[in-house]
């Protein structure tokens, strides 16, 4: 009996070391850091999205100035707008608004961005078209 006894308590002793192992080692709950690292070290680049588009007329330029606002994902992201190449001039001159993490940490807190641009060079014959992430939009741009 005292055999018996010893094993089972081993028995029982390597069952609940083995649930701990794979539980893992007590400690603090999992909590979200203010830094998560991104997988490449040189940065990420991708579409996101916007929420306002504003086309207004500067006399004293003599030009249209596009300003696009939204709010980006995380506080040192860099949000900038990109421009296809065209062989030609299009219709509508494709915009893509882009945000950029440069470093290999991100700081997950929404902010919001604010890009101004002139359009003297890159708007189609009748205006131009911005994509984000989840949507595209057209704007005519009035001829000066």
């Amino acid at each position: 009996m005292g055999r018996r006894t010893i094993s089972l308590f081993a028995g029982l002793a390597l069952m609940s070391m083995a649930g701990l192992a794979a539980a893992g080692p007590l400690s603090k709950p999992d909590v979200p850091s203010l830094t998560v690292p991104v997988w490449s070290l040189t940065g990420e680049c991708y579409p996101i999205d916007f929420n306002g588009i504003d086309i207004e007329w500067y006399a004293g330029r003599g030009v249209y100035q596009l300003t696009v606002t939204g709010m980006k994902p995380y506080t040192n992201m860099e949000v900038s707008l990109s421009h296809e190449a065209y062989s030609g001039r299009p219709a509508y001159w494709r915009t893509l608004v882009v945000g950029c993490v440069k470093n290999g940490l991100v700081l997950p807190l929404a902010a919001p961005y604010y890009i101004t641009m002139n359009l003297d060079r890159f708007v189609g014959t009748r205006g131009v078209e911005i994509v984000g992430a989840s949507r595209q939009v057209r704007r005519d741009v009035p001829r000066s």
